[in-house]
């Protein structure tokens, strides 16, 4: 059975809902349990809340002078908040579109300070089985084994998949690397009568499409423009 993604999709993923700077910093103080915690933090992380997902967190949190408490339940909001943006109902969720894909992947890549490469699983009628990490990168890039990649899909008994990396820098425009990488991607799922759905791309609030921009890499030359 074929599976087919949707090309032409809008771009930005309808399904997600955009949140303030203002918004976060608010829904941490509610959820810290610490008033005035807001304006601190605010303070303290200059403008830049995305420091909050950060490793280094506990860092700019001594830098808002918060006690050792509040440091701790904020850095438990923040821990609740990743492992809720990565959970979905297994073999439930569609991807018939980019836009479906991305709504996946943001809340969990559009964040991150390395570079994540995943491959997302679909059965015969586009239902998500798995969406699988194949690789942690650095910010400057991350080295791909095809076979690596290809594994999961073969081991669930997939019928197709999409590939889905995160660019740290926040743009998503995809790379010659990720091109090359899409171009190799394509011959080998040929070979293994696999459907190579699309290639996302994520940044911060952004993301692409490489099929909808390159198609050409998806005919029969298989070759980057």
């Amino acid at each position: 059975m074929s599976v087919v993604i949707a090309e032409g999709a809008a771009t930005e993923p309808s399904n997600i809902v955009a949140i303030s700077d203002d918004d976060l910093l608010a829904a941490v103080e509610v959820l810290a349990g610490s008033a005035g915690l807001a304006e601190r933090l605010r303070y303290a992380l200059k403008g830049a809340p995305e420091r909050l997902f950060q490793r280094d967190v506990g860092v700019w949190l001594m830098r808002a002078q918060l006690s050792v408490e509040e440091s701790e339940r904020v850095q438990q909001v923040m821990q609740a908040v990743e492992a809720a943006a990565s959970w979905w109902p297994a073999g439930r969720q569609r991807v018939q579109s980019p836009a479906d894909l991305a709504a996946l992947a943001m809340p969990l890549l559009a964040r991150r300070e390395q570079e994540e490469l995943h491959v997302a699983v679909v059965d015969g009628r586009n239902g998500l089985l798995a969406l699988h990490q194949i690789y942690v990168g650095t910010a400057t890039g991350t080295s791909v084994r095809i076979a690596e990649l290809l594994r999961p899909v073969v081991e669930m008994g997939g019928v197709g998949f999409a590939l889905v990396h995160n660019h740290p820098s926040g743009d998503p425009e995809p790379s010659e690397e990720d091109l090359r990488l899409t171009a190799e991607v394509v011959s080998a799922a040929r070979l293994l009568d696999l459907e190579f759905l699309d290639h996302l791309v994520i940044g911060r609030g952004r993301w692409a499409s490489i099929r909808s921009q390159r198609p050409t890499i998806w005919a029969a030359t298989a070759a980057p423009d």
